[in-house]
């Protein structure tokens, strides 16, 4: 399944405000995360097979930085995310 990039830049499926008090659930999809602030953060990258998922723990993400991919997962334990809905 192919995913519109260009109407989830602009936020079209949703965007969720992430720090350690807003917390997502572990099955929330996301297709990017925009760092408000500098951020430290935990996730699991999924890749197209189980083979090639990656977790990731206390990531520094610099405000202002936007990182792409397919993220589960999501937690912040420092800072604020915006995250892109995939869907």
């Amino acid at each position: 399944m192919s995913i519109d990039l260009h109407r989830s830049s602009f936020g079209f499926y949703g965007i969720k405000e992430i720090d350690a008090t807003n917390t997502v659930g572990a099955t929330i999809v996301f297709n990017a995360l925009q760092a408000t602030e500098d951020a430290t953060v935990t996730f699991t990258s999924n890749g197209r097979s189980s083979n090639n998922q990656s977790s990731f723990t206390s990531f520094v993400i610099p405000q202002g930085s936007i990182i792409f991919g397919d993220f589960t997962a999501v937690s912040v334990s420092d800072g604020k995310l915006v995250g892109y809905l995939k869907e």
